[in-house]
């Protein structure tokens, strides 16, 4: 009976045996019909070849055309010229064998290729590279053969340099020749290699030879003779390109990148050392696990693991025989199928010891638990606060986020009603004594306590049931009901919102209504006025210093100057009075009036007396400079209307310096609506050839001679005629046009004045703007190149008003501008901001003294002391001066008298175009 047991247990394990190895060789066939195991084995080897390193034989030596080569020698194509001076070089040094991988097969001009093919001659030594290539990119059938010309062929040897691209599109192997034209032409590999056998096939390429420490010489190195003595004797040379930029290179194991010269010395050492790789032994491996693997079944070893162990030891055994066969012999052992095999029969294992059913059962707990982790996971790492209860009212679980929120550390086990605010306690008892028919809904309710700000917790209860374990042999399965409360703090939500309803009424600094909520009561308030009869007025105000406040002491003190205007606002001056903040230095009122204009006019003064009042803040005394404009309505106005209108007031006040209250008139609105389009037309001047240069002489008093003129920017527009400089330059400064209309006035200027018969100096104004927010040096010196004008015939013209934000930044420019040969003149001195601090600080060469000083014929005696001591003052500085508005003969005699050197005015000639102007200088030569 023992007997027969043991023989049917022999025949199962034969019988598996047989299923085994069908299985197996059904496999190793499909992993080398899809490429899976020549993949592995091509790792492998490049592996086994990394930890195997091999040095150079020292017999090759490279000539490297590399980008430092190209760089220098500054052209692709090299000429064949420099070819032929480095064969020339190689050959004095007594090179044994010279191979260029270099393409030869194009004629270059006949010179060039005379030169080289004599130094082939000369050197006898030469070889030069022959290759066959796609006939086009697409890489379709037809090949084209290169080869190097007929008369280069007639002294040197022709070499392969081509070499063949594996499936993972990597180099591998090497041909030892390929057949060219119908002749078996030797590659260059095998030819430096000293191969002396058939030059057809192909050799495997050992990468373990560390071909990146081959000797390399730079060509440009070469032609110049900086290499140590002695390196290229009785040495084989390889002229090859290493530069990116002729994509002479190839993807290779181990090395990653190699250039094809390089691929080609590395082809000479492997058979230099005998290297020449072969495949062997792939069915060797796979017979010595398959044996090691039908053991395992055939004996009595037990224990899958230890059969585990002994397979994973077999395949490292595997693998450093594969090492050790690799490095001693030029053998390469493919053992992708080996190590499948072992894949496969530890699988079997498995299988068989553990059962399938049972592996299948395995793997489904190992899921349930994973998913059980989890989902574990996913509850207490919920940004939501989850705690679930059961119909006894006790916490059955609860999240971290749920002790958080309820500074808990013990929520489960607890009594819900101990730990849990009692609203969402009745609520999850309403929704389990609901039953099925419950549908969740979203809440909101409000915490507090004492001395605590309130909270706000959005929560939702929705109803379960879970199965419980069955105490008796009922089939009914027994559940239990259970409330799922989910719920989260909003208090920061809830707060946010509030602050952004806030935000969209008042503003954040003052507390004050904003311009949007301002609109919305000043609609309302007309509509009161409206049904009562009654008027309204609307008063905006606007801290006219407020800017040079932020400028001396900073932002922090705008704030607070804003806070404490508003609070003076709102404690002294809120009776029947709503007011808003309408941007950072404008505040805006609106209070019923009667239509007495003077009444209007003692509220507004009672605004000033209390605003006005010197501030302390932090120690600093702050006054502040109010301008008002005012609008008076019954109501039938819009509101954007109403704030329009006494905008346009307030404008007008703080553009005019002689005014500080205005109460809005109709003809206001038309000056407004003139100025927009203005400025709407002069950005499209400059397009449309409305601009032009009108010019006035600048004289020598002594003999009334011009030495030079002013340009005088003008504008005629097809809307509005001839605008006055008076009206639109101010605009053009306030919207930064001024910076592309006075480079246009500059290149106009330069243009025209070297059209004149004589040549006159140009003066050009120049605006505070033009310094501030333009670059002034590139425009001036880009207007000067662009037209040839010789800078010592520019002045350029600037007024007090710039100094008033005197800087070092504008003293730097004003003299490089000096450096280039400009001049500045210092225009209308006399009015405005006279200081006399700021002349020594900057490079002036002239002082134009305003018209003023000479409009009374010098019947003020004070203005010829002023022109007396303006004359003093400037020869003191080395400057010159010249008046403006000299109008008579008189003026102009007494001026001389006094010692003044230059003059301008009508007497002299009154602003001209530049065709006049050269017209008057042809009359006066």
């Amino acid at each position: 009976m023992g007997a027969q047991i043991w023989q049917d247990i022999g025949k199962l394990r034969v019988l598996n045996v047989g299923l085994f190895v069908i299985l197996a060789v059904a496999a190793l066939f499909l992993l080398r019909v899809f490429g899976v195991s020549g993949s592995i084995d091509r790792f492998l080897w490049e592996t086994r070849f990394s930890f195997d390193q091999r040095s150079v034989s020292g017999e090759i030596v490279l000539v490297d055309i590399d980008a430092r080569s190209l760089g220098e020698l500054g052209v692709w194509p090299l000429p064949r010229r420099v070819f032929a001076q480095l064969t020339d070089r190689l050959a004095e040094e007594d090179a044994r064998e010279i191979v260029f991988d270099v393409d030869f097969s194009a004629v270059s001009n006949p010179e060039d290729d005379r030169i080289f093919a004599d130094a082939i001659e000369r050197a006898g030594n030469v070889s030069l590279a022959v290759f066959s290539q796609s006939a086009s990119a697409g890489g379709d059938a037809t090949k084209v053969t290169n080869v190097p010309l007929d008369r280069f062929l007639e002294n040197a040897w022709p070499v392969v340099v081509m070499v063949p691209m594996e499936t993972d599109s990597r180099i591998w192997r090497n041909l030892y020749g390929y057949e060219i034209e119908g002749v078996s032409e030797v590659s260059a590999s095998a030819f430096l290699g000293d191969h002396t056998g058939n030059a057809a096939g192909s050799f495997g390429l050992d990468y373990s030879i560390a071909i990146d420490r081959l000797p390399r010489v730079s060509l440009v190195d070469v032609l110049h003779g900086a290499y140590e003595p002695g390196v290229f004797a009785e040495k084989k040379i390889i002229i090859g390109a290493s530069a990116l930029e002729l994509r002479d290179l190839f993807p290779v194991p181990v090395f990653d990148i190699l250039p094809g010269s390089v691929i080609q010395a590395l082809g000479a050492e492997t058979l230099l050392q005998k290297r020449a790789m072969t495949v062997q032994g792939e069915w060797m491996a796979v017979f010595l696990v398959s044996v090691i693997f039908l053991l395992l079944l055939m004996t009595k070893v037990e224990g899958w693991v230890i059969k585990i162990v002994i397979l994973c030891l077999a395949a490292l055994v595997i693998e450093v025989l594969a090492f050790g066969i690799q490095k001693s012999s030029p053998i390469l052992v493919p053992t992708a199928s080996a190590h499948f095999v072992l894949l496969f029969a530890a699988a079997s294992v498995v299988v068989r010891e553990l059962g399938f059913h049972k592996l299948l059962s395995h793997i489904a707990t190992i899921k349930r638990r994973n998913s059980e982790r989890m989902l574990g996971q996913v509850f207490d790492d919920s940004f939501d606060a989850i705690v679930v209860i059961d119909k006894e009212g006790r916490i059955t679980a609860a999240n971290s986020t749920a002790r958080t929120l309820f500074a808990s550390d013990a929520l489960v086990g607890e009594l819900a009603r101990s730990v849990l605010p009692l609203a969402l306690v009745e609520e999850t008892i309403a929704v389990l004594a609901a039953g099925t028919e419950c549908v969740a809904a979203p809440r909101t309710i409000t915490l507090s306590g004492e001395g605590l700000s309130q909270q706000f917790i959005e929560f939702v209860v929705t109803r379960s049931e879970r199965t419980l374990a069955r105490k008796d042999e009922r089939r009914d399965l027994e559940t239990e009901a259970l409330a799922c409360l989910t719920c989260r703090d909003v208090t920061e939500e809830r707060q946010a919102t509030e602050r952004l309803r806030y935000l969209a009424r008042f503003d954040p600094i003052t507390d004050l209504l904003n311009r949007g909520g301002f609109e919305k009561d000043l609609t309302r308030l007309m509509e009161e006025v409206q049904h009562q009869g009654r008027d309204l007025c609307l008063v905006q105000f606007a801290v006219s210093n407020f800017d040079q406040i932020i400028a001396t002491l900073g932002f922090s003190y705008g704030d607070r100057i804003r806070q404490e205007i508003a609070a003076r606002l709102k404690s002294h001056l809120s009776l029947e009075t709503t007011w808003s903040a309408i941007t950072a230095d404008v505040f805006a009122g609106v209070f019923p009036c009667e239509q007495s204009n003077d009444r209007i006019l003692s509220r507004i003064e009672k605004i000033r007396r209390v605003i006005c009042e010197d501030y302390s803040i932090e120690g600093a005394r702050i006054s502040v400079q109010l301008k008002f404009g005012f609008v008076q309505s019954d109501g039938r106005n819009g509101s954007e209307d109403l704030l329009r209108r006494s905008g346009n007031a307030l404008a007008k006040a703080r553009r005019d310096e002689r005014f500080e209250v205005l109460r809005f008139e109709p003809e206001m609105g038309a000056a407004l609506q003139r100025r927009r389009k203005l400025e709407t037309e002069l950005f499209k001047a400059i397009a449309r050839d409305e601009l032009r240069l009108e010019y006035q002489p600048l004289v020598n008093l002594e003999d009334n001679s011009v030495f030079g003129t002013e340009a005088l920017l003008r504008w005629q527009n097809r809307e509005f005629g001839n605008v006055s400089p008076v009206e639109f330059i101010p605009i053009a400064e306030e919207n930064g046009y001024i910076v592309e209309l006075g480079a246009w006035a500059l290149n106009r200027g330069m243009k025209e004045a070297l059209g004149w018969q004589k040549p006159l100096r140009l003066s050009v104004n120049i605006s505070p703007v033009q310094f501030t927010r333009g670059n002034l040096v590139t425009t001036v010196s880009e207007a000067l190149e662009r037209n040839r004008f010789p800078a010592d015939r520019l002045d350029l013209e600037v007024t007090e008003s710039l100094f008033l934000g005197d800087s070092q930044d504008l003293k730097f420019c004003m003299e490089e501008l000096k450096a280039f040969g400009c001049s500045f003149s210092l225009d209308d001195f006399g009015t405005g901001y006279s200081s006399l601090g700021y002349i020594p600080k900057f490079p002036f060469s002239k002082i134009k003294l305003d018209q003023s000083f000479v409009r009374q014929s010098f019947s003020n005696e004070k203005d010829v002391a002023v022109i007396e001591a303006v004359l003093h003052l400037a020869r003191g500085y080395g400057m010159s001066v010249l008046v403006e508005g000299i109008e008579t003969p008189d003026q102009a005699s007494k001026l001389k008298e006094l010692g003044c050197p230059l003059g301008q005015g009508y007497l002299f000639g009154r602003p001209m175009s530049a065709i006049d102007l050269a017209a008057t200088l042809v009359k006066a030569a």
